[in-house]
């Protein structure tokens, strides 16, 4: 075949933090990966809106598929939007808490489509494991550490290349420990002749320095502190940031107790069923022999009850133990039982620092938390940029193509790259590549 015919096209994020398609295609084939919803306040000069992507990536070409590195809307977003007669491919552990956060969505009066039916259909690949589905193009998915659970990088072979194409990764969180980003690359992966490598935190890099909180280890370990010194707190922290989530569960003391609500709880639960298996900290907390106890908020269970080791949240009885609570800024409930049962509650607040201060501040987040005591206790779901080019040292590629990132041009310029810097290839949104 023409190595010409070959080519891959960033469609949108070749400049951008999420909002991310990408196509991979031959002369007989294609595939795409990835297909996000821009994240709020993205809509830049010259970006490419949501109505134009699909329109010039589903302009009634075949399509063998789309794979989705992971479940995070920024990646994921517009599934809605793709012809139906076009299958689409995930993690088995993501798409079972991708169910549940689409359960919740759909329950939403204003929701105008429901998502669930879609998302019942999508394909399972699992790590390791070749997908011959695409022709000729050959894929195989390997596990991440993200700040999403069961998030993928893909090894895509075609017309004798071997691409990889990192998604969202970083290697400072539960899947990431005892090296095994290294491990994998070298076991399964390899030299590469093309990296199509995420970039997030080139932007954040003075950030990053500021942040004593390096790895969700050291979150743990400073949760426990928190937890020690305070019989009350509320931690505000994405729903589905199950890593984090997990090392506040094994951090509060035994005489604690865990406050959630039945959506908090069902992702949590699926993800212990899913990986408990595989890693410690996915494995309940045992307290005299017992997993440690969930208590839901609000009258509706859900479904859940002692089966799942969840009970209703008595508040009285939670006071006098003393508890911490996992929080959603724009659900009223919890800042009532903030203000009715707590007397001093310090406020943990585990999200990115942007949602704070700065042009992408959240008005919710900064009315929930009021005068309350707060501390920043979180570590970014995204590779250093050490990480990055630890990747780079070991996949040895011929051609870097960064995304995913407001710093594209300025990737060969970073001094931890020096040494690539000619191999760096910076795309623009629409551009075709050809391998």
């Amino acid at each position: 075949m023409n190595q010409r015919k070959n080519r891959l096209t960033i469609y949108r994020g070749s400049h951008q933090i999420g909002g991310c398609a990408t196509e991979i295609r031959t002369e007989n084939d294609r595939i795409i990966i990835d297909f996000g919803a821009n994240l709020p306040d993205s809509e830049a000069e010259g970006t490419v809106d949501d109505a134009a992507l699909i329109q010039t990536v589903f302009n009634g070409e075949p399509c063998d598929g789309v794979l989705f590195t992971h479940y995070h809307g920024d990646h994921i977003g517009l599934y809605q939007k793709i012809p139906q007669d076009i299958p689409l491919y995930i993690g088995s552990t993501a798409k079972k808490l991708l169910e549940i956060l689409t359960e919740k969505l759909d329950s939403i009066p204003k929701a105008a489509e429901k998502g669930l039916p879609r998302v019942e259909s999508i394909k399972c690949y699992f790590p390791g494991q070749k997908l011959n589905a695409f022709g000729d193009i050959h894929v195989t998915p390997f596990i991440v550490d993200h700040s999403a659970l069961d998030a993928y990088m893909f090894l895509i072979e075609s017309g004798g290349k071997k691409i990889l194409f990192t998604g969202d990764f970083r290697e400072h969180g539960i899947i990431g420990e005892n090296n095994t980003l290294e491990k994998m690359v070298r076991t399964y992966i390899g030299e590469i002749d093309i990296l199509i490598t995420e970039g997030t935190m080139l932007s954040r890099i003075d950030e990053t320095g500021r942040n004593p909180i390096r790895t969700e280890s050291d979150l743990g370990k400073r949760a426990q502190e928190l937890f020690q010194a305070n019989k009350e707190s509320v931690i505000l922290v994405s729903s589905t940031n199950l890593d984090s989530i997990m090392e506040f569960y094994h951090a509060l003391p035994w005489g604690m107790d865990f406050v959630c609500d039945a959506y908090q709880a069902k992702l949590m639960l699926a993800a212990m069923a899913d990986k408990g298996k595989y890693y410690n900290k996915y494995k309940p907390e045992m307290i005299h022999g017992k997993p440690r106890r969930l208590y839901i908020i609000d009258y509706d269970m859900e479904g859940l009850g002692a089966k799942e080791n969840c009970y209703k949240a008595d508040f009285p009885i939670l006071q006098r133990k003393g508890f911490t609570m996992l929080a959603r800024e724009n659900k009223p409930v919890f800042k009532a039982i903030m203000e009715k049962y707590m007397i001093d509650p310090l406020v943990i607040y585990s999200k990115w620092t942007g949602y704070l201060e700065g042009k992408h501040a959240d008005p919710k987040i900064k009315e929930f938390i009021g005068n309350h005591r707060m501390e920043r206790l979180h570590t970014s779901g995204h590779a250093y940029v050490e990480t990055i080019e630890k990747l780079i040292r070991l996949t040895n590629p011929k051609v870097i193509i960064p995304m995913h990132t407001e710093c594209a041009d300025a990737f060969g310029k970073t001094p931890a790259f020096a040494a690539y810097r000619d191999r760096v290839r910076v795309l623009r949104d629409g551009e075709a590549y050809c391998f």
